[in-house]
């Protein structure tokens, strides 16, 4: 499924000028339009569905809910690389917790490229993982173990904080897919 793409109200998708809040996914962005927080404003057809590609909110979000890009304000930390990630391993998917109710789903934080083959400890480097996927991949690289990815990782001070939740932001598409709607 793709990205949606949030635009502040006064986005106008004639130009497509308007100031680009967040991304989020499908499932969200129909539950933004039931609950009439947002309307579509560009729609594309996927797996014989309509579904949106760019929302814009009812409602202006005032500009002291939005960080821009390039502030430092996020500290790293192994919390930090939890809150990036919603607290979801990025391996299976499923939440994870520092007090679980099983011991599989321990929070831990995973090194894509191991340390011991040179892997850094940074944003684009470090993703959240439950441990039993984290133990199962071991010292492999998620290719080696045939562990892909659910999210990419990113990093947060070159992305956008909107109220207290971190998106990295795309480039729109510009293969002209998307439909607009007025």
């Amino acid at each position: 499924m793709p990205q949606v793409r949030v635009y502040n109200l006064g986005y106008d998708p004639g130009t497509g000028i308007g100031e680009l809040l967040h991304t989020t996914t499908v499932r969200h962005a129909m539950g933004m339009i039931r609950r009439e927080v947002a309307v579509p404003v560009e729609l594309t057809l996927v797996e014989e569905r309509i579904v949106p590609t760019a929302l814009e909110l009812t409602r202006e979000l005032s500009g002291a809910w939005v960080e821009g890009a390039g502030r430092r304000s996020v500290g790293f930390s192994y919390r930090a690389v939890h809150e990036r990630d919603h607290w979801t391993c990025a391996y299976c998917g499923r939440s994870v917790s520092r007090t679980p109710a099983c011991e599989a789903l321990l929070a831990t934080v995973d090194h894509i490229r191991p340390i011991s083959r040179g892997g850094p400890s940074s944003w684009t480097n470090l993703v959240s993982a439950c441990k039993e996927c984290n133990n199962r991949k071991a010292d492999r690289t998620p290719a080696e173990a045939g562990m892909p990815l659910r999210f990419a990782p990113y990093d947060p001070s070159r992305s956008y904080r909107v109220g207290g939740h971190v998106e990295d932001l795309p480039q729109p598409p510009v293969d002209g897919s998307a439909l607009v709607t007025a």
